[in-house]
């Protein structure tokens, strides 16, 4: 699966869509996130970057004194969304105060996922990738490090894999929070279904395993889009450690897959 595809500055980013809604927006977005900049010192940030020919992905990260943090998901790709948007208004001629849009209003909160256990065949739906991960993302912590547990519990062999894999320090960690989630993904689709994943069948798909993209095409859609947003808040996430990172979770994706019994 190690790829790395190129993509112009203005476009989205893994299906992440560069929208800007305004200074009022992105200053909220930055400091819940730990930036302590403004968007008028975020717009001058940006305007100098691209008058030296910087790349949008070395500008973002110099926006925090640390690592960001985020509520969710969600408001990752909110506040990369208004980051990316606005450095495509800089990069066309116009200002982060020339004809903003009106702010988009949050989200409703998302709703139950679908019942357990109730997809057949071994692919994943994107309407099922979309509600986990939402249902995730929207769980109290309390409920949220039940499931890691369950997670620790029932997989072992998997955990203990992923823990001696050569993965990178930078994407690390988004490579285990990755590997529970698509756990989860696949536990909610199959339900008794799924099996425990054997030491021996990751060995064997570790060197060459086979592309997500091919395996599980949802999964792999919703991988690009969080290490594009690690990629860009993350300087030292780089095209070697994206392919380590990527190869690690096809390994998983595909012996997730081989541990899928048939219906009874």
């Amino acid at each position: 699966m190690s790829r790395r595809r190129g993509r112009p500055s203005t476009g989205a980013a893994g299906g992440l869509p560069p929208i800007y809604e305004g200074p009022e927006a992105l200053e909220a977005l930055l400091r819940r996130a730990g930036s302590p900049l403004s968007a008028d010192e975020v717009c001058e940030r940006f305007s100098s970057a691209l008058a030296a020919g910087e790349p949008r992905a070395a500008v973002i990260p110099t926006l925090f004194g640390e690592e960001p943090r985020f509520d969710s998901p969600e408001e990752a790709r909110r506040l990369y969304g208004n980051l990316f948007g606005l450095w495509a208004r800089l990069e066309s001629g116009l200002g982060p105060h020339d004809d903003a849009p009106e702010v988009v209003p949050e989200p409703p909160p998302p709703g139950p996922p679908p019942e357990r256990g109730l997809t057949p065949g071994t692919t994943l739906p994107v309407e099922l990738v979309e509600a986990v991960w939402k249902h995730l993302a929207a769980l109290p912590p309390r409920e949220l490090a039940r499931r890691r547990d369950r997670y620790l519990n029932v997989q072992p062999d998997l955990v203990g894999w992923l823990e001696q894999a050569p993965l990178p320090e930078s994407g690390g960690l988004a490579a285990h929070d990755l590997a529970f989630e698509l756990w989860a993904m696949f536990d909610q689709a199959f339900g008794e279904r799924l099996g425990v994943v054997e030491w021996r069948a990751l060995r064997a798909l570790e060197k060459e395993p086979p592309p997500l993209e091919a395996t599980q095409p949802a999964l792999a859609a919703y991988a690009t889009e969080q290490l594009d947003v690690l990629e860009d808040e993350d300087g030292g996430f780089g095209p070697a450690e994206r392919a380590q990172v990527e190869r690690a979770l096809a390994a998983l994706g595909a012996a997730l897959q081989g541990a899928l019994r048939e219906p009874s």
